[in-house]
This record gives structure tokens, sequence and C-alpha cells, in this order.
């Protein structure tokens, strides 16, 4: 009998995976707002003369599109690292009851 090649575990439903895909592209969309609110700040504030020396310049289309693309990559990445780890209620405190307490062999770790 031949052997399956993808034997592994099978998703057990499709819209499971929507929502991982919609609760990554929400918290992208999140960070990017704020990277957007964040560039025209200091834009507008001028905060290190960076729109001084940008509007000098006689490439400030590309710096602008590359101030804005780099924040959107760091905002947008910081936002879904941290909606990914608020999800869960795993702790590592002693103190917290759930089956592992209740449901462990003991192996003498303990």
């Amino acid at each position: 009998m031949p052997e399956k090649l993808n034997a592994g575990p099978k998703p057990q439903k499709r819209g499971e995976e929507l929502k991982i895909i919609k609760f990554m592209l929400t918290h992208l969309m999140y960070g990017g707002v704020g990277s957007v609110v964040f560039g025209v700040l200091v834009l507008y504030f001028d905060i290190g003369g960076i729109w001084t020396l940008a509007s000098a310049s006689r490439d400030t289309l590309i710096f602008i599109f590359l101030l804005f693309f780099g924040m959107f990559i760091t905002f947008g990445g910081i936002s879904m690292g941290a909606g990914v780890m608020m999800l869960g209620g795993f702790s590592d405190n002693d103190d917290y009851y759930d089956e592992r307490r209740y449901n462990h062999k003991d192996d003498g770790a303990n």
C-alpha cells in the first residue's frame, strides 16, 4: 500500500484559517495607520530637520516613500507581533491552575 506524502494533521475548518489571516491583516492595518500618523507628525513638526532636508533634496518623493515604507513595515510588524503575543491565556506562573497540574504523569521533574 503506497504511503501518503502529506499524512500530517489536517486543518479542521477552513474558516479557522481565514480568521487567522483576517486577524493578522487587521493588526497590520493598525500598525499602518500608526505609522502614517507618526510619519506625518514627524514631518509636520520637522523633528531633526528631516522635512527641511527632504524638501531641499531633488529626490523628495523617493525620500518620503522610503520613510513611510520603512515605518509601515516596522509598525505593522510590531502590531502583528503584539497581537499574537496577547492571544493566549497560558502563563508560566506556578499558581496558574490548568490541565498541566491535574493531567500530567509524574516523571520526577516536579
